[in-house]
């Protein structure tokens, strides 16, 4: 049951994704925004349970961040948005002393971190001068990574990851999700660099990105476990239930907040190595 409710809100919500992912600009913004202070909410409810004053400044500081992307873009002013955010909790910590919990604070702070800060890198990426191209490896690292791991995991899994924040999925399971996601990327890079303005760069165009979705595919591990071990942390099972079979917000953005930023520092790298 569990698997056709997730299938159906596969379904459903997929194409969506891809339209908006697709269009870029303000609506995708738009979206990540939204999406955003949807999973800190989540977030802030996992660690505090109900919504703090302090938490205000979060969310504040999320649609503050993700104007100045579509004001600024990449560059200085997102580091003195980030700043003045950390300034401004750290103000609330000295004026109401001995009235807000430094817990409140580093939870505020991190939250922030971990999931507007992590989630603006899918806009960034996509605004890039490659990023109409390379946007799609954030999607096919995190799900096909996971796809493939449920199924080699399912069929060939034998070695558990104990003294993890998930002991049941395995070793064979995450390899396979490894192995499949990087060819996935593969293929698709074979296809794209039909479309190269520059030929002579084709072979180059397909090795990187097998090594954004190589190296996309071991980080979206990383965001899944870093996630089970927050719920494991605040004892949930899941940050929310808006998507049936799949919980929350954050259920579904745990691997996309590490590979983004993977996938944005590497294509920065390309242009500065490309023959």
């Amino acid at each position: 049951m569990t698997f056709i409710k997730r299938s159906i809100t596969t379904i459903l919500g997929l194409p969506l994704v891809l339209l908006l992912v697709y269009l870029g600009g303000l609506p995708l913004l738009f979206a990540c925004c939204f999406i955003a202070l949807a999973g800190l909410h989540e977030f802030y409810l996992a660690f505090s349970k109900k919504d703090r004053l302090i938490h205000l400044i979060g969310y504040l500081a999320t649609v503050g961040y993700f104007a100045a992307i579509y004001v600024f873009g990449a560059g200085y002013w997102l580091l003195t948005a980030l700043t003045l955010f950390i300034i401004t909790v750290q103000t609330c910590l000295v004026v109401f002393f001995r009235k807000l919990p430094m817990s409140e604070c580093i939870s505020t702070v991190y939250g922030f971190l971990y999931v507007p800060f992590l989630l603006s890198f899918v806009v960034l990426v996509r605004e890039h001068v490659l990023g109409y191209y390379y946007v799609w490896l954030i999607f096919i690292a995190c799900f096909g990574c996971d796809t493939f791991a449920y199924f080699t995991g399912s069929l060939f899994g034998k070695r558990k990851l104990k003294n993890t924040p998930s002991p049941s999925k395995s070793l064979e399971g995450l390899v396979g999700g490894v192995i499949g996601a990087t060819l996935i990327g593969f293929f698709y890079s074979m296809a794209i660099s039909r479309f190269s303005a520059y030929p002579e760069n084709v072979t180059y165009i397909v090795l990187i990105s097998t090594i954004i979705s190589f190296l996309g595919a071991l980080f979206s591990i990383i965001g899944d476990l870093a996630a089970s071990a927050v719920k494991r942390h605040c004892d949930i099972k899941d940050f929310g239930k808006v998507f049936p079979g799949h919980g929350g917000f954050m259920d579904r953005l745990d691997s996309i907040l590490t590979v983004a930023p993977i996938v944005y520092m590497v294509m920065n790298a390309m242009i500065w190595l490309m023959p």
